[in-house]
């Protein structure tokens, strides 16, 4: 199957999923990344905005705010088909875009070096901690920017990890994944 098809397959899964599995998936993944010492090391984090079923970050990013970390969420850049890493403080500096999930109010854009460490979003996952996004390359080209010891870790339930899907030149491999059910790429140095 070719990335279009794995992509529509697994999207139409996870539109499916009820309210209470995305909750309950999402708690239990939240409770495992607050544990991973690269997630307490980190001072700087960039987390997207869930939406349409993906693992909720809302009160993950509650949980960074009143730990004192720095968190930039996407601001989309639909001009030039990017996302800019742009810093809030409190929650009331999103607010709902267009496309259905929430984004800073203001740009408070931060320099990508600065990110210690990434929460990736995406469609398709492998055990190799590859990754199938929505196909428009935005995160791509940040991961493709951070600093060498920048980690990447991306969330998913569960049915989003395959054995292997296909991949491209430019696709950028995780550090992490973590589901509900595992963790895989335990490397955490």
């Amino acid at each position: 199957m070719d990335k279009k098809e794995l992509r529509k397959k697994i999207l139409t899964i996870r539109n499916k999923m009820t309210v209470e599995d995305v909750e309950n998936n999402s708690r239990i993944i939240r409770n495992k990344i607050i544990n991973l010492d690269i997630y307490k090391k980190s001072k700087t984090v960039f987390i997207y905005m869930d939406f349409k079923n993906e693992v909720t970050t809302s009160i993950l990013i509650k949980n960074m705010l009143s730990e004192g970390k720095r968190v930039l969420v996407p601001f989309t850049d639909s001009v030039n088909t990017a996302i800019i890493p742009s810093e809030i403080f409190k929650e009331s500096d999103l607010v709902l875009n267009p496309f259905g999930y929430y984004e800073p109010k203001n740009l408070l854009s931060v320099p990508v070096e600065e990110i210690d460490l990434v929460i990736v979003p995406g469609v398709v996952f492998d055990k190799n901690l590859n990754r199938i996004g929505f196909g428009k390359g935005y995160y791509d080209r940040i991961l493709a920017k951070l600093k060498a010891s920048a980690k990447k870790i991306a969330v998913a339930h569960d049915f989003q990890l395959l054995d292997l899907i296909p991949t491209e030149e430019h696709d950028i491999k995780m550090d992490i994944l973590v589901t509900e059910k595992r963790i895989i790429g335990m490397d955490t140095s």
